[in-house]
This record gives structure tokens, C-alpha cells and sequence, in this order.
């Protein structure tokens, strides 16, 4: 799914539609029912981690309680130059399907919280005015233009994705969500503490949270305690601080843990410069056969017992497992 950087992009290319009215609806949301937004106000729009929150109101001039402007990622700066191209967002993860189509979601990491979700046609009364959407690993959005089939599929035919959700506005414009699923929530989970782009991101927690005697490259994934980190974060700041997956967090030195934490938000900080900037992004052992240093790089599935397991790229030479520490197939 989309990482913290791109679902702020996201966020960034709906923020001009707050204030104006829905005036037709489409998409091939089932549980949605997208002609249930039709009539309504976007208000508000709200970004944590990998989620966009979406207030609507069916009066003008109803206000969301707590509605603020768009938030402020730590590099205001890059957020003004705003180079990047307005149309869309969606980029695949370095990753692309055979004939452009979506892909069913990803399991929620661990960590992720779904029990505020209400699930409805449209917003009831007072309560669940904040459509929840989380994206998928294809997930994109994009602005006054549809996605496009980059390739024919297998069978030859060159069939467009088709978009969960079309919200077209009384200023003309109109937005196209894909791959992803949408919920009625009763207000925004936002904790800026977790969520690492946040000016507020909690390092002495996060801090703590590596410390356990668990693998590193599960707990980075939790997103309790780094929302927004998704697997291309992980396995790039694991080669940045020269930490193997699956080192424990506990047979770590405080100076490594505290040095993990400043690559995950200086890569992630990075990242989004780049996309209001337009720079694509250069990964160094992300789906790579080689290290920048020339060595070769290991690919293989690690996650909690039990759990979802995420491709791990690492390099044995840059990053080697320490002696105390247990094999790695034993967590695998």
C-alpha cells in the first residue's frame, strides 16, 4: 500500500476541493454506494500515516469541529515549490501490474486499529461524517483525470482500471480514487505522535517500541508506533543504519536504535520533498540485485508467526547478523 510520503501527496491534491459541493457521483464501491455522497460538502480533509480522512456535511456551512488547514509536514518548504505533476498521485511502490489494473488491498500491518470504522451508505445524523480511506498496494489518486492501462493483460485486452469512487464538484473538477477501501468513521483517528512526518512524532516512544526482543523489521511495520512506514521505509533505513532485519531490537545499542530512528524520518522527510518536487524516488537495495557497495542483496519473507509476511532486501555484508543473536529462519 501507499506509504506515509504518498498518501501526504494524496492529501495534498484533495485539500483545494475542501468548501466546494459534490455534484455527481460514481465509481464501483459496492459497500460505499458512492450516489450517497452526492449533494454533500467536503469540509475537511485529514492525513495520518497511511489514511486520508474525508469530512462531508450536507449544509455549506456546516463546519467539522477541530477543522484546521491541511498539516504542515516538517519540510514546509518543499510543500510551496509544489513541482510535481497536479494530476495524479499514484505511484506503485516501484512495483507495476500486467495490464495497469488494481490489486486487491494488503493486509493492515499489525498495529493498525479498524474497530472506529462504521460502515454504512452515507453518513447518519451528527455521527459518521469522516469517510475513511485506506488504500490498497495499487492505491493512487488522481485529479481531473482517469488512470489508464499502461500495457495489455494476459488475454490481450487493454482494460482500464476501473475507479472505486469519482467525486465530481460544483467548481468543475473532479477526483478519482483507486484500489482502496472506504469506510463512515465517527471523527479522524489522528495520533501525531506515531505518525512519522508529524513535527509531533514521538521519538522516545518510538524509541522504546524497538527496544523490545523482537526483530526490528516487525516492530518498524507496526504502526503504532511508526504510522505512515510501509515496507519500502523499512527495508531502506534498515540498509541506511547497517542493521540486518532480523536483529533484535533489544540486543541493539541505544546509539544504533537512536541513529534507526533518525534514517526512518530523514528518508521518509526526504521522500516527500521529492514528491512535491517531482524527483522520483532512488531506493538502494529495495528490489535490488545489488548494494550501491557491489555486493550481492538477499531477498526473502519475514513477518510474525503466524502473521502477513513482507519481501525483505537486505545485504549480508553491509548488514550482518550478529553473533548473539539467533538464526534468522527461526523468526521466519
Amino acid at each position: 500500500m501507499p506509504e506515509g510520503p504518498l498518501v501526504r501527496k494524496f492529501h495534498h491534491l484533495i485539500s483545494p476541493f475542501v468548501g466546494q459541493q459534490v455534484v455527481k457521483t460514481g465509481g464501483s464501491s459496492k459497500k460505499l454506494q458512492p450516489a450517497g455522497l452526492q449533494s454533500l460538502w467536503l469540509q475537511d480533509t485529514q492525513v495520518h500515516g497511511k489514511k486520508l480522512f474525508l469530512r462531508f456535511d450536507p449544509d455549506e456551512e456546516m463546519e467539522a469541529p477541530g477543522s484546521s488547514p491541511p498539516p504542515e509536514p516538517p519540510q514546509k518548504e518543499a510543500q510551496k515549490e509544489g513541482a510535481a505533476d497536479p494530476k495524479q498521485a499514484g505511484e506503485p511502490s516501484g512495483q507495476k501490474t500486467p495490464d495497469g489494473s488494481s490489486q486487491p488491498a494488503e493486509l493492515n500491518p499489525q498495529g493498525e486499529d479498524e474497530s472506529e470504522c462504521l460502515e454504512g451508505d452515507a453518513p447518519a445524523g451528527d455521527a459518521g461524517r469522516w469517510l475513511r480511506v485506506s488504500f490498497g498496494l495499487f492505491g493512487s489518486v488522481w485529479v481531473n483525470e482517469f488512470s489508464r492501462a499502461k500495457k495489455a493483460n494476459k488475454r490481450g485486452d487493454w482494460r482500464d482500471p476501473s475507479p472505486r469512487l469519482v467525486l465530481y464538484f460544483g467548481g468543475g473538477g473532479f477526483l478519482a480514487f483507486y484500489n482502496c477501501q472506504m469506510s463512515w468513521s465517527s471523527s479522524p483517528v489522528v495520533t501525531p505522535a506515531c505518525d512519522i512526518l508529524s513535527e509531533k512524532f514521538h521519538r522516545g516512544q518510538a524509541l522504546e517500541a524497538l527496544g523490545q526482543a523482537q526483530p526490528v523489521c516487525y516492530t518498524l511495520l507496526d504502526q503504532r508506533y511508526f504510522s505512515g512506514l510501509g515496507n519500502i521505509i523499512k527495508n531502506e533505513v534498515l540498509y541506511r543504519a547497517g542493521i540486518h532485519p532480523l536483529s533484535l531490537g533489544s540486543a541493539l545499542s541505544a546509539p544504533r536504535r537512536e541513529a534507526l530512528v533518525d534514517h526512518v524520518v530523514e528518508f521518509s522527510t526526504a521522500w516527500l520533498q521529492g514528491k512535491f518536487q517531482g524527483r522520483p524516488q532512488h531506493t538502494q537495495v529495495y528490489q535490488k540485485e545489488q548494494c550501491p557497495a557491489g555486493h550481492q542483496v538477499m531477498k526473502e519473507a519475514f513477518g510474525p508467526p503466524g502473521g502477513f509476511q513482507r519481501v525483505t532486501w537486505w545485504c549480508p555484508q553491509c548488514q550482518p547478523q550478529l553473533s548473539e543473536e539467533p538464526e534468522q529462519r527461526q523468526f521466519s
